[in-house]
């Protein structure tokens, strides 16, 4: 059995296997879609990770040099 709640409209499910849900783990193909469309409209976005602190210091500074 297989149990959660759809993280767009927070609807409820539970069914026995993943071939009764097809739009696992969202309840409905139109909560599918409205994820799949925030992703596209960027309301959704994984942080980039910048550079250590360590890998700073080890960057030359530009603003230094004189030519």
């Amino acid at each position: 059995m297989i149990s959660g709640r759809c993280p767009i409209c927070s609807k409820p499910y539970s069914v026995a296997g993943l071939d009764e849900l097809p739009s696992f783990p969202f309840c409905s193909e139109r909560c599918r879609l409205v994820d799949l469309g925030r992703w596209i409209d960027g309301d959704y976005a994984i942080p980039e990770k910048g550079p250590a602190k360590d890998d700073l210091e080890l960057l030359p500074d530009d603003a230094d040099e004189s030519d």
